[in-house]
């Protein structure tokens, strides 16, 4: 995990559960979905989940995302710039066909094109849904083209 989302002028997503709240209830997830967090903020986010009945919600380290079993989401609870964002989906991310990705931008917005948020998704198998700027946090939802993870 990149130390300069520690460090982030902007609190993460994972510290706002209101926020959090919404982010998931537009993405379509329930308390039964089955949910993968992962990322600096990621132990923040696993409380907030566990306090709200997502009993089907677990913690998987950064390094192990492309080995974790299939789910219906993942969760970046924290913001990411585009080197952090690319490095945690470079290995593919075990999410079934239509899953959905839920990512927090850093401060430091994208550039336009290739090097987009939407760039980036595309380039790994997701579908940009949703852009949503709530309590200050760029918060991106993302949809699973295919079953398959998309070479970088």
């Amino acid at each position: 995990m990149n130390a300069s989302a520690l460090h982030s002028p902007l609190p993460p997503l994972a510290a706002d559960g209101d926020a959090l709240g919404r982010a998931l209830r537009r993405a379509g997830l329930t308390r039964d979905s089955v949910i993968r967090v992962t990322g600096a903020a990621g132990l923040t986010a696993m409380f907030w989940l566990g306090r709200h009945g997502y009993a089907h919600a677990a913690y998987v380290h950064p390094g192990r995302l492309a080995t974790m079993e299939p789910c219906e989401a993942l969760l970046l609870p924290q913001p990411c710039g585009a080197a952090e964002l690319a490095e945690l989906l470079k290995d593919g991310v075990s999410l079934r066909p239509g899953g959905v990705l839920i990512a927090q931008a850093s401060p430091a917005r994208f550039a336009a094109g290739a090097d987009s948020v939407e760039g980036l998704f595309r380039s790994r198998g997701f579908a940009l849904e949703h852009d949503v700027y709530d309590h200050g946090l760029d918060v991106y939802i993302a949809r699973r083209c295919d079953g398959e993870a998309k070479a970088a």
